[in-house]
């Protein structure tokens, strides 16, 4: 089975360990004199609060107001930033459990606002005014309440978590046309408080669930992910009255933290191609790497016919009466790539399927999830795979979930789904590779009639398009769960190799042809705590647009129906009702394609780096991984879209690079990848690996050859590192990132004759997330003798995590047309991958 490449990826040394540097300022958040909190709203909720305990009123009496704090309501302390080891000040006040923080978006007085969650006893309630009277007496309180001090000081808030919070903005949408629908009940999601008192929390939740003759169909509760949820039906009457906002609703339920949306499934789109080649299906072999999510295939396919592995945990394969196209699409993208650009290495292990959608015979739902909880499925399906004697794909370490909810756009509060994934991704050493979503809703474009728009040329057509979406930027961000911070983001690069044998008339239009752009349909970032997202692009067709007059101006339709008969990915489709051939191929568009072409590019690195190392496989499946998460980022580089988005979105001003580049990765992430840098070295190129563990507070030194050939001359080189790990979620945490790591910029730039490149994320928005991404390049003559090292220090931040995190690095040189590059420093290198005899 073994097929090494010519040119194997090459193993780096051992590290030596090195103490944690220090170093950055860490902004400081506005804070307040006690007399100046005293007139705060914080400050006179917290006055009136006092008064009332000093006159013994009773809990229920304060429970009785809606708007009060009292007792074992959820309480949120809106602070002017975040706060250090406050987890261990909560600990010293008993009754008071701590929910988690989240972070704001910036205003005029504050940069980085956060929200910390906080249920009290009646005790803690009263243990708090304390602390906060002794703060408003002198400005102090004891010493081992050093963080309340903090806090209190830079409190601009508190209050009840109420009927406004249950219901997000971002979702009152999609439940109100639920209502207006018509339907008598509505389906609903319905996240619980995370108590640690389970049954307390779920028995009043299903209280005012059947007080609102509403019916349960599901339920969850996941510890490590923070998650506890129930799939309900609800009346349309009960559900006006939450989103009413009326506190006697479910809106004003004490046990429930939010309501949502059922998650959904979105469909793609396939067009068949008449006349395609036909083709089989490779001869596979082995234990799975790799495994798909998705909607019930069609596993015999004349091109998957042997390729997966089905489990069916969930009983859908007899409901399955529709045809199977997202499933039997996303099978084949694994497995082939696109049938209209074949890859160069074929895939050699099956891959293992796990049914969690099915077809319907109804059109205007094709495919969705049967009546559970999708996050839910999604840790059963890992716990079926990996535990027990009867463990059914044991050896997967890489999952493609393209499954985006679009009745779940991220805007800023992670979602239950996405939690889990981190969660299942941490404890098993999975990594998933996630749709970002598609949002095909129009885009609307302001002062300019149709008309007007079809007169320009190509390129002013490009930025007035460019210009409307960025003005949408909030109304298309990625779809849950694309924010999990654990995860591989795969958004849709507007390319594809099928090449349309007509012209194209207006009113349609490739608007992003030749651009570098994420389609414009691909959901856009960034991430949870400001993380890049999407992490990758990788081709998902060019999205055609229709343009719509509508009055004085004209909107931008994305097509939906047709969208791939202009251009797609080519994947494997079920025949049609009236066709009699089994042999059907397809083209597709969107990021669903796109991850599971990123899919199929992990799978192959890691048989790969199977054939050339022989002890491969022996490795922890969390380091190998991350490796692999490291890779598919490392292989991405910036687009040409880059100077476009730049133009367009701004500002204007080049020393607000951090703002550009916030913008570019808005669209494209760290960039669109390129799978020969992922697999495989050049005679030019020498891509180095290394895996290992980090603790708390610990560092590790890698000395990487430097080769004789980028000494001493004065032309183009570079050096790139990427740097991953997967960290346990920590929801009931200040920090939900709960392990951090970086790349310490190198001191030895200016002996490599290197600087920071300019066509990536800033270091400070490389280093929010779970991977990290760095590249230097330069013309001036290296310094570094021909028989020297180049270091690359990494380290673990402090935490309060006892165990070690697994962690993968992999690194680059690069000198363009200097072909002794790859040979030197695999002479230097001290484990030698096995290298094929050229006949």
């Amino acid at each position: 089975m073994a097929n090494p490449p010519e040119q194997p990826l090459l193993r780096l040394g051992a590290a030596t360990a090195i103490g944690r540097r220090t170093g950055g300022g860490i902004p400081i958040p506005r804070k307040f004199a006690p007399g100046d909190q005293a007139q705060t709203p914080a400050g006179q909720k917290l006055t009136r609060l006092s008064e009332q305990l000093d006159a013994n009123t009773p809990a229920l009496q304060l429970r009785a107001d809606p708007d009060a704090l009292a007792p074992e309501r959820l309480l949120v302390f809106e602070l002017t930033g975040g706060i250090l080891k406050f987890e261990q000040a909560v600990r010293l006040v008993p009754g008071l459990e701590f929910l988690g923080a989240e972070d704001l978006d910036e205003d005029e007085f504050d940069k980085n606002p956060a929200v910390y969650l906080m249920v009290p006893s009646e005790g803690a309630l009263r243990n708090i005014v304390t602390l906060w009277r002794g703060w408003q007496r002198d400005g102090t309180v004891p010493p081992q309440f050093s963080a309340w001090k903090t806090m209190l000081s830079q409190l601009r808030n508190i209050r009840p978590w109420g009927p406004q919070d249950r219901i997000a903005p971002e979702d009152v949408d999609v439940l109100t046309a639920e209502v207006e629908a018509g339907q008598l009940t509505v389906r609903v999601e319905i996240e619980l408080v995370f108590r640690e008192n389970a049954e307390v929390a779920e028995r009043e939740a299903r209280a005012g669930i059947a007080a609102a003759r509403g019916a349960i169909i599901a339920r969850s509760r996941i510890e490590g992910a923070g998650y506890h949820a129930l799939l309900t039906d609800i009346p349309t009457a009960a559900l006006r009255d939450a989103l009413a906002r009326d506190p006697a609703s479910l809106a004003g339920s004490e046990a429930i933290l939010q309501i949502r949306p059922q998650s959904i499934f979105q469909s793609v789109s396939l067009e068949e191609v008449a006349g395609f080649p036909v083709g089989g299906a490779p001869n596979l072999a082995g234990d799975p790497i790799a495994a798909i999510f998705d909607a019930v295939p069609l596993s015999q396919h004349p091109r998957l016919a042997g390729t997966l592995s089905v489990d069916d945990p969930f009983g859908l394969e007899p409901l399955a009466v529709g045809p199977r196209k997202h499933g039997t699409a996303m099978a084949s993208a694994v497995v082939h790539g696109d049938l209209n650009h074949a890859w160069d290495r074929p895939l050699e292990r099956p891959i293992h399927f796990v049914n969690m959608l099915y077809a319907t015979a109804d059109p205007a739902h094709p495919e969705r999830f049967p009546d559970r909880l999708p996050a839910d499925m999604f840790e059963e399906a890992l716990v079926r795979m990996r535990e027990g004697n009867n463990a059914t794909a044991r050896h997967v370490i890489v999952i493609n979930a393209s499954l985006g909810d679009p009745n779940k756009p991220f805007a800023n509060r992670i979602s239950g789904w996405a939690r889990v994934v981190d969660y299942l991704a941490s404890k098993y050493g999975v990594l998933f590779v996630i749709s970002a979503g598609n949002h095909h809703a129009y885009v609307e474009t302001q002062g300019m009639t149709a008309g007007a728009f079809e007169a320009l040329d190509m390129p002013q057509k490009i930025r007035v398009a460019l210009r409307a979406s960025a003005s949408q930027i909030a109304t298309r961000r990625i779809l849950a769960p694309a924010e999990a911070i654990n995860a591989i983001t795969v958004g849709a690069l507007h390319a594809d190799h099928y090449i349309y044998p007509h012209p194209v008339a207006p009113p349609t239009f490739d608007l992003w042809d030749g651009t570098g752009l994420s389609a414009i349909s691909s959901g856009l970032g960034p991430g949870y705590g400001g993380a890049t997202k999407p992490d990758i692009l990788a081709p998902g067709g060019r999205h055609y647009v229709r343009v719509d007059p509508a009055g004085d101006h004209h909107r931008l339709q994305p097509l939906t129906a047709n969208a791939a008969n202009f251009g797609g990915i080519a994947v494997a489709a079920p025949p049609t009702a009236t066709s009699l051939n089994p042999n059907v191929v397809a083209r597709t568009v969107g990021t669903s394609v796109a991850a599971a072409l990123a899919t199929g590019v992990a799978a192959r690195a890691h048989e790969a780096l199977e054939a050339a190392y022989p002890d491969f496989v022996g490795l922890p499946s969390a380091q190998r991984a991350a490796l692999l998460k490291a890779l598919l980022v490392h292989g991405a580089r910036w687009t040409e879209a880059r100077d476009l988005l730049i133009e367009i979105l701004g500002p204007a001003d080049n020393k607000q690079h951090y703002r550009q580049k916030d913008n570019v990765r808005r669209y494209i992430g760290f960039g669109a990848y390129d799978p020969e840098l992922i697999v495989n070295c050049a005679d030019d190129r020498a891509t180095l690996w290394a895996v290992g563990t980090l603790n708390s507070d610990q560092g590790k030194r890698f000395r990487i050859p430097w080769p004789a050939a980028m000494s001493g001359k004065a032309q183009p080189h570079g050096l790139s590192a990427t740097l991953a790990w997967f960290t346990p979620p920590k929801p009931g945490a200040v920090a939900y990132r709960g392990v951090r790591m970086k790349i310490v910029e190198p001191g030895q730039l200016g002996a490599a004759g290197v600087k920071a490149c300019g066509t990536q994320p800033d270091p400070k928005q490389a280093h929010k997330g779970t991977v990290v991404h760095r590249r230097w390049d330069g013309e001036k003559a290296a310094a570094i003798a021909g028989d020297g090292f180049f270091e690359l220090d990494v380290q673990r931040e402090v935490d309060d995590l006892d165990a070690a995190a697994n962690f993968a690095l992999v690194v680059t040189l690069q000198m363009a047309g200097e072909a002794a590059i790859y040979t030197q420093v695999l002479n230097r290198v001290v484990i030698k991958p096995v290298v094929p005899v050229l006949a």
